[in-house]
């Protein structure tokens, strides 16, 4: 298997965007309560009818900014799977890190496991210890801790192998589920912000079949006495 090391600066940089962003729709939607509450407040001191005006239509405000703030909710639910994968990136770059030591330590293992056949021989058949003999068995006893440790460096490689790539099919599954679930969501609580509910007082308003693509549509008032506007 190949594997590729993920490069976390974009993700980092759309993590950093999109906690501006939501920053700034927290702060929007201070504003606008802000800005409600004067409206309320005037209506207060104004005269019907156009204080009930005034009332309704600050109502169907404030419903736009209950939706705009389910949206910046679902902006940060987004922000918190980002924050999961770039958890997750970084735990996969570490064991990445670990893969490369092991990797080299058994090259180095390797190169220094060099059997001399001859020398093993003549320590197994030397029927008197002498000198020679004791440094025949020295070299082959060494020989034996090297293949030791060229055996421990494989099994911590083939270990690190298999936990990279169980971590590598986790972060596949996990990006997946965050494009799909976190966007959806944020579409959907997007598409909540274009349909507020409107005030009652003013009747339900539509579009006019009568405008052309090049026009602004014009918003036409339904009443119980002409169900289509005047020529």
């Amino acid at each position: 298997m190949v594997h590729r090391a993920a490069d976390s600066r974009l993700l980092n940089n759309l993590l950093s965007h999109e906690k501006d962003y939501h920053k700034h729709l927290l702060s929007l939607l201070d504003t606008s309560h802000a800005a409600l509450a004067s409206a309320s407040a005037y209506a207060a001191a104004s005269q019907p009818p156009a204080s009930t005006v005034i009332l309704a239509v600050t109502s169907s405000f404030a419903a736009a900014d209950e939706a705009l703030l389910r949206y910046a909710g679902s902006v940060d639910e987004w922000r918190e799977r980002l924050k999961q994968l770039k958890s997750l990136e970084e735990d996969i770059a570490t064991i990445m890190r670990d893969r490369e030591i092991l990797v080299t330590r058994l090259i180095k293992a390797s190169k220094n496991e060099k059997p001399n056949r001859d020398s093993i021989l003549l320590a197994q058949h030397q029927p008197y210890p002498s000198s020679s003999t004791l440094s025949l068995k020295s070299d082959y006893t060494g020989t034996l801790n090297t293949s030791t440790k060229l055996a421990a460096a494989q099994s911590e490689l083939q270990a690190c192998e298999a936990h990279l790539a169980e971590k590598e099919r986790e972060l596949d599954a996990l990006r997946t589920s965050a494009v799909r679930d976190g966007l959806s969501a944020r579409c959907r609580a997007m598409i909540e912000c274009g349909w507020p509910p409107m005030p009652s007082a003013l009747g339900p308003v539509y579009p006019s079949r009568l405008s052309t693509s090049r026009e602004q549509p014009t918003l036409i008032r339904i009443t119980s006495r002409a169900s289509h506007p005047s020529p």
